[in-house]
C-alpha cells in the first residue's frame, strides 16, 4: 500500500476554480479575513482574480454555480459575500 494522495483543503469559491485567474488585491469592505492578532488591524484586503468564464473580475472568495474546482482539492463549504466585485449574468444552460 502506497502513501494516500495528500489533497489540498480550499474554500468552495472562485479561489479553488479552475476558471480563476489570479490578479492581485483590491480594496474589500466584505473583506472575510480575521486578524492575525487581537490588537492588530482588520484586514480590508482580499485577492482578487478574472473568472474565464465569465469573462469578469471577480473576489476570490465569490461563489457561483459554474464552480468547477481544480484536482486534488478538498473543498469547504463557505458562506458567499453580500455582493460580487462584478455582476455576473449566470449561464442557463
Amino acid at each position: 500500500m502506497g502513501m494516500p494522495e495528500p489533497q489540498l483543503q480550499m474554500p468552495r469559491s472562485c479561489i479553488s476554480c479552475h476558471h480563476y485567474r489570479h490578479e492581485g488585491y483590491d480594496q474589500d469592505k466584505h473583506c472575510p479575513f480575521s486578524r492575525s492578532s487581537a490588537s492588530a488591524p482588520k484586514p480590508t484586503r482580499t485577492p482578487y482574480g478574472r473568472c474565464g468564464l465569465h469573462g469578469a473580475e471577480v473576489f476570490a472568495t465569490e461563489i457561483c454555480n459554474s464552480h468547477e474546482p481544480e484536482p486534488f482539492v478538498h473543498l469547504v463549504d463557505v458562506t458567499n459575500r453580500p455582493e460580487p466585485r462584478t455582476a455576473i449574468q449566470e449561464r442557463l444552460l
